[in-house]
């Protein structure tokens, strides 16, 4: 009999356990509130690491806003029995305030609004941008002189910059909590990293990859012609942010992508049999962090060596891995000249305006390479000569040094050589020294961070179609679409959810904020993790470059028989557009252990740490007063209830003999 009734109180009480379960999630949506962010991750380098990270299962605390100079002193005496999680009005958000702010109280986590942008110029960048990888490592010149380095601290706690309308909503929470009203508000931010110590350890345990992507190239010739010089054309098409998911980079690469996109929309249209020179167009992923793309493609133009073919494509090599080898066409010797496009967003205005009562602004010429740069510059100064009712105008630097820039990458190689053949270097900016963006490397660099001239963006379109048209060997006779320029720079400065990314893709974009970090490059030489944005710009450039086109009923690329063509709408297209690996030569790939090693430490070492998720969560917190008498209320019902249970126990033994 006994044992029976144990078997219904097991039953009872597995009954009891379920129904708590089922219900535990139900419980927790109901005390916490998810709230769209943007975390700071992890990175770890050569000899430690860089970002945030929160503990296992995540901090928390009390908000409290900062929002002014008061509120700001006032936080230092703040009587708070809890921890805090500090939410920064983005004016306060700088690398000053928050080490001072950590150093003298204990700070469990930072949210940062975004409904307010900052009133004075800021960048979390250095003064002088990756400056140890590039030409001039000894430089005295500070490029980029409201940078603060802030991206590369190291901070061991959580921060996450909220999204617009979430921003609006926690303000006003916070200032309910500073105002001493109840319930007051908290939040717990999670965002644990799994990378630590350094890059070296972090990819021994599995628990990283290498910071990197893919670039990107594409010509109009079905196969390049090694018996022709080569004209490169060229940007960097990535970002930084101190929150990487907010890397718009709007004058740091997505102003200077939307003219370099159009000028192949516009070059499609010319007469190319007269052309006597070859034109690549190259897009390098992963600049910012050592102008790794061009890097590598320079090292591979000149090194590498296939051993073994695959056998199932004789276009990929299986040792060492490459999935594509139509770069190999490319010789370094043809390079003729090389033309950069590098923030060319926020021109100056010259004081001058054009026949037709529109203000000129000025775009600044870096030469390297003597004879062949001047060239260079006299035909882009006739092209917007000629032009009579242009609105960009060209000056030449006064400084001795190229600024930060993919150039370097060749004029490094090219350096080397005893005998140096020197190439026609041009890069084009909108600043003769100091950079005119206020935000380079910080989120505000977005769409309201460059010049909203429509004219100045058709004419920089024209005149650098038509000098390229007429270097290559046409007569400079091209036509501009408006509308496509329009277009593509909603795509690329506003909203990766354009009719673009509509036609052209199969998947569609999460975040709808343009970002163009690079991400990680992938677990494997083959296996590459690459951001919509980046196959975004590369299926734009094989429908701009397209050569020949096979309605094949086509449902994916898969359908098409090249990794360089496309399918859209049924139909394959081809082009000679291609992706290229953007990854630090400090890294070789250890098939025996199927992970990520560093062999060279004189190049770029900067590898991401996983994570499992990030996630702010709001929750509400009643007074300490409300808290002590809940916490007597919960002793008083559970003395209670052992003394129902107890007595309970006591009679049904006793009466019918159950337990």
């Amino acid at each position: 009999m006994k044992i029976k009734n144990y078997f219904i109180i097991v039953f009872i009480i597995i009954v009891l356990s379920t129904d708590v379960i089922s219900s535990q999630s139900s419980i927790e949506d109901k005390m916490y509130t998810s709230l769209n962010s943007y975390p700071c991750t992890r990175i770890m380098t050569l000899n430690g690491q860089i970002g945030c990270s929160s503990s296992h299962g995540g901090d928390s605390g009390i908000l409290y806003l900062i929002d002014s100079d008061e509120s700001y002193h006032n936080y230092f005496s703040y009587n708070q029995q809890k921890d805090i999680i500090v939410v920064f009005d983005s004016n306060y958000f700088n690398k000053t305030l928050v080490l001072e702010m950590y150093s003298k109280k204990k700070m469990n986590g930072a949210l940062v609004l975004t409904d307010i942008g900052k009133t004075y110029p800021y960048s979390p960048e250095d003064q002088y941008p990756i400056k140890q990888f590039g030409l001039y490592p000894d430089s005295n010149l500070n490029w980029n002189p409201n940078g603060d380095g802030f991206t590369y601290m190291n901070f061991p706690f959580p921060m996450f910059a909220l999204e617009l309308k979430t921003s609006i909503i926690i303000r006003n929470l916070s200032t309910i909590n500073r105002d001493g009203k109840y319930p007051a508000y908290g939040a717990e931010l999670d965002s644990f990293m799994q990378g630590a110590i350094n890059a070296e350890t972090c990819l021994r345990r599995g628990f990283c990859e290498p910071v990197g992507g893919q670039s990107i190239w594409s010509s109009f010739s079905e196969v390049i012609d090694q018996s022709k010089p080569i004209i490169l054309v060229m940007l960097p098409i990535d970002a930084t942010a101190f929150f990487r998911d907010l890397a718009t980079g709007t004058d740091q690469s997505g102003y200077a992508l939307t003219v370099l996109l159009s000028m192949l929309n516009t070059l499609q249209g010319v007469d190319k049999t007269k052309w006597d020179k070859e034109v690549i167009f190259a897009m390098w992923n992963s600049e910012r962090w050592g102008y790794v793309g061009s890097t590598n493609f320079v090292n591979d133009l000149l090194n590498f060596n296939c051993t073994s073919l695959d056998s199932n494509n004789q276009n990929s090599c299986s040792s060492p891995p490459m999935l594509d080898l139509t770069f190999e066409q490319i010789k370094f010797e043809n390079i003729y000249a090389i033309i950069e496009f590098n923030q060319i967003g926020r021109p100056v205005n010259s004081g001058k305006k054009t026949p037709n009562k529109l203000d000129i602004y000025n775009l600044v010429f870096h030469p390297n390479g003597g004879a062949g740069a001047n060239q260079l510059m006299d035909v882009f100064s006739q092209s917007t000569q000629s032009y009579e009712n242009s609105t960009i105008q060209f000056q030449k630097t006064t400084q001795n040094e190229l600024p930060p820039c993919s150039s370097m990458s060749f004029i490094k190689e090219i350096n080397k050589k005893s005998a140096p053949n020197f190439i026609g270097t041009l890069v084009i900016t909108d600043h003769d020294y100091q950079y005119n963006n206020p935000y380079f490397g910080d989120e505000q660099d977005n769409s309201g961070n460059i010049n909203t001239t429509t004219s100045t963006l058709f004419d920089m379109v024209q005149v650098f179609s038509k000098s390229i048209d007429l270097l290559a060997g046409g007569n400079g006779t091209v036509k501009v679409d408006d509308l496509f320029i329009r277009e593509i720079n909603v795509c690329l400065t506003q909203s990766i959810t354009c009719n673009w990314v509509t036609k052209l893709m199969s998947t569609f974009p999460y975040n709808p904020i343009p970002n163009f970090y690079s991400g990680v490059y992938g677990v494997s030489p083959v296996n590459h993790i690459t951001p919509i944005e980046t196959r975004f710009i590369f299926r734009m450039a094989t429908y701009l470059t397209q050569h020949r086109t096979n309605a094949t009923n086509c449902t994916s690329d898969n359908d098409c028989d090249t990794s360089s063509s496309i399918c859209v709408n049924k139909v394959c297209l081809y082009s000679n557009t291609h992706y290229h690996n953007a990854i630090s030569l400090a890294f070789s790939f250890d098939n025996s252990k199927s992970s990520w090693t560093i062999v060279n430490t004189s190049y770029p070492v900067f590898v991401e740490s996983n994570w499992d998720y990030t996630t702010v969560r709001l929750f509400q917190v009643g007074s300490y007063a409300n808290e002590i008498w809940f916490l007597v209320s919960g002793l008083i019902e559970l003395l209670l209830s052992v003394g129902i249970i107890f007595y309970i126990k006591k009679y049904l033994s006793k009466r019918y003999k159950l337990l």
